[in-house]
Parts: C-alpha cells; structure tokens; sequence
C-alpha cells in the first residue's frame, strides 16, 4: 500500500496512522505529531508507515524532510513513467510557454534507443509541429521511416547544427543543447517550471500533484488524456 505523510494538527504526541482514499486511491495516511514539521516527528511517522508495510509515499507539494523519509526506507511516489508517457502533452505546454507557434516548431527526441514512449511521442508530435529531429542511435533510423512512411517527411535525422526549439530527453543528456530541455529520464524527473493538474475535478491540495496523478494512472484509475499540463517559465 501507498503511504500519505501529511501535518498533524492539533497537539498530538503520538503518529496517528488511518485509511483513506483520494480520488478512490487507497492510501494509509500518517499524521505528523504536534502542529509542525521538525525532523524528528518526520522520522517517527516514516518509521510507522515503514512497520506497516508501505514503502511508496505521498507528500505534500514542496515537502521539505524528504531526506528523513528517505532515511527510514521509504521512496517517493515515482513519476517518470507518466512523465514519458506525458511527453507529446509537455511539449506542446513548454512550446505555447515560449510562445513557438507549432508550424514553426522543430522538437528533437533524444535517447539511448526506441523505447514505448518515445515512439509513443513520435507519433504525436510528429503531425503536429513543423520538423521532428530523431536523434536516437539504436532504432532511430527505424522510427524516422516509420515517421515518414504516416506522414510524410517532416522527420529529419539530429545532429550538430540542428536546431531545436525543445529537445526531450529520455535518456540521461550527455551533452549540452540550444534551446530549451526537459529531462524525462530516471524515476522522478524535476519539472519544477510545469503544473499538472486534472481535465475535470480538482486535486487535493495534501499531496504534490504529479505524485498523486502518477499514483492514479499507475494503478488504472486514470486516464492520460485526464491529466492537462501547462508551462509557466521565469523570465
């Protein structure tokens, strides 16, 4: 089961653990004693939720004893599939956030290989912006005529002196880019300039919402097409 650490209220000494459900996600939610986070009741309340068996948690947005939690064998909630997965959908955020109108813009993917997602955002995007760089040594040439043969020829091999408006990674980056990037590899990808949020219905607000949105979609309860994204960028 998934663990939900939130503040207590209230005076209480001891971590009060009980069941809940967000959005019909089971969750067994521990309170942090007294009415504030200090390292210690953060331990304690890891500790309780580590004996019942949890090992994944949720926690509020901009949590900041994470390395308490993490000390007492819990992990985060992961994120990075439903990231990659919401790759086409982040892109087309983090180009209207630039203000790159889509016949104008040239993505580049990039990756160790071909994997589900990549090709998955190959798909999507390709139709949709004005040039798609392929940029992925093991299958890439495979996936460009895929591309080309559905759609035509707005898919080009990457390489220096390209261009991209915004590269995705799906791989770890090995080497510097022009533009902008958004890192989608590893099991929490930091996409701090990036809001989640649900088509319909409002989120909770105890728990970070890409966390609780990956949770969802992870165990069936939502849809992808269920999840919006939108880009705010500091100028």
């Amino acid at each position: 089961m998934t663990g939900h650490i939130v503040p207590g209220t209230g005076n209480r000494l001891l971590v009060h653990l009980a069941r809940e459900r967000l959005l019909g996600l089971p969750l067994l939610r521990g309170e942090v004693p007294g009415n504030r986070l200090t390292p210690g009741r953060v331990r304690r309340t890891a500790r309780a939720l580590r004996k019942q068996g949890v090992v994944h948690v949720l926690a509020p947005e901009d949590f900041p004893l994470w390395e308490e939690v993490l000390a007492q064998g819990l992990r985060p909630v992961e994120t990075g599939e439903l990231c990659r997965a919401l790759a086409g959908p982040i892109a087309l955020a983090a180009l209207a956030g630039d203000g790159v109108p889509l016949w104008e813009a040239r993505v580049a993917l990039w990756g160790d290989r071909v994997t589900r997602a990549l090709r998955a955002a190959a798909l999507e995007l390709c139709p949709q912006v004005r040039q798609l760089l392929v940029e992925v040594p093991a299958g890439g040439e495979g996936l460009q005529r895929e591309l080309s043969r559905e759609f035509g020829l707005p898919v080009v091999e990457g390489g220096p002196g390209r261009g991209a408006h915004l590269t995705l990674f799906f791989a770890p980056a090995r080497h510097g880019r022009g533009g902008r990037s958004v890192d989608l590899s590893g099991e929490n990808p930091v996409l701090g300039d990036y809001r989640f949020r649900l088509r319909e219905g409002i989120l909770p607000d105890d728990a970070a919402a890409l966390s609780l949105l990956a949770a969802l979609w992870s165990s069936g309860r939502l849809e992808r097409d269920g999840i919006a994204v939108e880009a705010y960028f500091h100028t």
